[in-house]
Order: C-alpha cells, then structure tokens, then sequence
C-alpha cells in the first residue's frame, strides 16, 4: 500500500541496493527505469514484477541460467540505525530501512578495503554474534540465510582476510579468490565459474608460495 517501504538486494554481475517508497497511485520509482506499479501484488508478483523491469538494465536476471539475481522485501517504513567496523572503505554509522540486510549495509559502507574479509562479515547484536555472511555464498548460490535483515542498534565487523589464491588459465572467471581455512580446489573450481569448455583438466597445476623468511 501507499507509504510502504520496499528494498531491493541485486547481487551477481551486478551488486546494487534499491530503497524506494510505494507511492499514492501504487507504484515504486526504479532508478534509471521509471516506475514499476505493483499496486494490489502480493510480494511474489510484486518481485516478478520488478525482476522484469531489472532486466532491462540487468540482462543477467533474465537469462536461462541467471548470473544476476534480485529479492524484494516490503513493509512500513520506519528506520533502523547500524555501525559497520573494521576493514571497510567508509566505516561509520547508516540509517536504513528497517527491511535492509547485511548485503544494504555494506553496499552503503562500499564494500571491504583492500585487506578486508568478503568471506566473513559478521554482525553482533546485543554483544552476541547473529550471523557471519559469506558474499561468494550470496552470489554463487544465492544463499540467503546469513544475509539477515538488520535491527536498530546492530554492529557489522569487517576483519582481514586470511588467504588470497589466483586462478589462471582455463576457467570461466580467472582471477583472485579469499579463500577460507578448509577448503578445497573444488571450492575454488565453483567460485571460479568451472573449466571453460577448451581447458585441459587432465592436470591442474598448484604453486604454493611461502612467506619469505626475515634474514635479518
């Protein structure tokens, strides 16, 4: 209804965060679109909606196999203030929406600085760890259980990254990957999009490098 609230997470070739606010003759005002009226959906049609007119712009959200994904949340518009910490480009505090997820903030923080984790944001409310995200887990496989939506209040921490690997050669997204402590070449292999169809796979090959020792 009119005065409402919706938020848009879009992540995949394209991470973006729309907030726009139902207006009296039923419909939202999409950026660089126009306005999309969505008047007496339900949230289902209302994000189909939506997704429809995205793709005019984000051509990956309509393709067979989607490499953009969007989701929609609506609700009365009221506010929640967060502080996001750590290795981040613009720490400081954000009022948003009260429907905002993990991903939103860190949208408006612009993401982690160069040493910062994408791999574990983790947001503390009331002293107590809620939810570590994993953006790969975002984007990859559009997993949405640790993007929670955020409280008045909430704290989102951004520590350094652990290990970096470089891919190169023979797969679909070549370049270079936080990996965490445990896993795998096959982790690395899904986050890199798979071999491309002319890559030898008879053999892939591992440099590891160690840190040089201080000679002094």
């Amino acid at each position: 209804s009119a005065g409402d609230e919706v938020v848009i997470d879009i992540w995949g070739d394209v991470i973006s965060n729309i907030t726009a606010t139902i207006s009296p003759d039923g419909s939202v005002n999409i950026p660089n679109l126009g306005p999309v009226y969505i008047a007496g959906q339900t949230v289902e049609k209302a994000e189909k909606s939506i997704k429809a007119y995205l793709s005019k712009i984000y051509s990956g959200l309509a393709q067979e196999e989607p490499t953009t994904f969007a989701k929609l949340a609506l609700g009365k518009t009221k506010t929640v203030t967060v502080n996001v910490v750590g290795d981040v480009e613009k720490p400081g505090s954000y009022t948003l929406p009260a429907l905002s997820t993990i991903a939103s903030a860190m949208y408006l923080a612009e993401g982690p600085n160069d040493i910062g984790t994408i791999r574990q944001i983790n947001l503390y409310r009331n002293n107590k760890l809620v939810s570590s995200f994993d953006l790969y887990e975002f984007i990859v496989n559009g997993t949405f259980s640790s993007n929670v939506m955020l409280e008045d209040n909430d704290i989102i921490s951004v520590a350094p990254y652990t290990g970096l690997v470089t891919v190169m050669g023979g797969v679909k997204r070549p370049m270079r990957y936080e990996m965490k402590e445990g896993e795998t070449l096959a982790d690395l292999l899904k986050y890199s999009g798979g071999f491309t169809n002319g890559a030898y796979t008879g053999a892939v090959q591992v440099d590891r490098r160690k840190a040089e020792e201080n000679t002094d």
